[in-house]
């Protein structure tokens, strides 16, 4: 045991904790801007959510630089989860523009782009419900018309786990839509 440097295990032990709860920090306001995006954007406040959004990213991105100089804070809950909201905020501010993509930041994370795409569907049957009561068939229409892909895209894949429920909920959105769709056409 001569040998063995207790000094430096717990120097970098120290370093790690320090450097988790700093990813902790930014990944919780990262979920906290992206949420606030959402909300202004479902109320029609687009320069507020995009502003909102910004941050998110901002946030993201130095998450994301935490996570390639030390790799073994990759696994953390906490970034995972504010990057699935993330995505899922700029994917509806995308699909508010008619101009739908995956944000880059999460081209290298197929369950946070799966996770957010799903979660999408939510929003869009949420705004569905707006354009219904001012009666705009043509927004409900391209909403189905998404959610419709996004369950296809979904259906494709053999999902377990949250994802499952995400898909099973993404479903539950498409009906929704439908029945406004429905109601409409009357």
């Amino acid at each position: 045991m001569k040998n063995f440097n207790f000094q430096a295990i717990r120097k970098s032990k120290l370093s790690l904790e320090k450097e988790r709860r700093e990813l902790d920090a930014k990944s919780d306001e990262a979920r906290r801007q992206s949420k606030l995006a959402i909300f202004a954007l479902q109320r029609g406040e687009q320069k507020r959510g995009d502003q909102y959004l910004a941050e998110a990213r901002k946030l993201i991105k130095a998450c994301q630089m935490m996570i390639r100089k030390r790799p073994s804070l990759s696994g953390d809950s906490g970034y995972k989860s504010a990057l699935e909201e993330f995505v899922e905020a700029a994917l509806f501010d995308a699909y508010l523009k008619d101009d739908l993509r995956l944000p880059a930041e999460a081209e290298s994370s197929p369950d946070a782009a799966l996770g957010g795409l799903a979660d999408l569907a939510g929003e869009i049957a949420r705004h569905s419900v707006l354009m219904a009561t001012v009666k705009n068939k043509k927004a409900i229409e391209h909403a189905h018309a998404t959610v419709v892909k996004i369950v296809d895209v979904l259906a494709a894949l053999d999902l377990t786990g949250s994802l499952r429920s995400k898909f099973d909920q993404t479903k539950q959105h498409l009906r929704k839509i439908e029945d406004l769709r429905y109601d409409l056409s009357r």
